[in-house]
């Protein structure tokens, strides 16, 4: 019985958290719309802690999304959006980090730049409608 009820308290906050990781997203994208020029400064040192906090925020966003999925019993392997499932999701986030790792290491930072605009931008944006999507069936199972 106390399982059933850890489990219902988490369903019931599964919303907010999930409107929370929505609006967070979407500045999220926005921050790093800015981040990229910021690599074109010659202290590279504050641009690079704030993609830091960029991929710590991703990888909190990977644990609700594979939570969330979990409680809503949607399939990892299942197209959400655009033929693009949870699991194909996380591998090309996980791609996405190595390449800044490999980038970041080797401070080549107009690589870094490239791969902002042209890979982690796309990724957040996908991410947000993929979420938007989570939250769509999570709205189906409360009413």
């Amino acid at each position: 019985m106390e399982l059933a009820s850890e489990n219902k308290r988490q369903f019931d906050e599964l919303g907010t958290v999930l409107m929370d990781m929505k609006d967070y997203l979407y500045n999220l994208e926005l921050g790093c719309q800015r981040l990229s020029v910021r690599f074109h400064e010659v202290d590279k040192s504050q641009p690079i802690e704030n993609l830091t906090q960029v991929m710590e925020g991703l990888g909190y966003y990977q644990k609700l999304l594979k939570s969330a999925t979990i409680l809503l019993d949607i399939d990892f392997s299942e197209a959400l959006h655009e033929k693009i499932s949870v699991a194909s999701l996380f591998d090309r986030l996980g791609q996405i980090f190595t390449s800044i790792f490999e980038a970041t290491e080797n401070e080549d930072f107009s690589l870094l730049t490239d791969i902002i605009e042209y890979d982690l931008i796309p990724i957040i944006s996908i991410s947000q409608e993929m979420l938007g999507e989570v939250q769509g069936r999570y709205e189906e199972r409360i009413i």
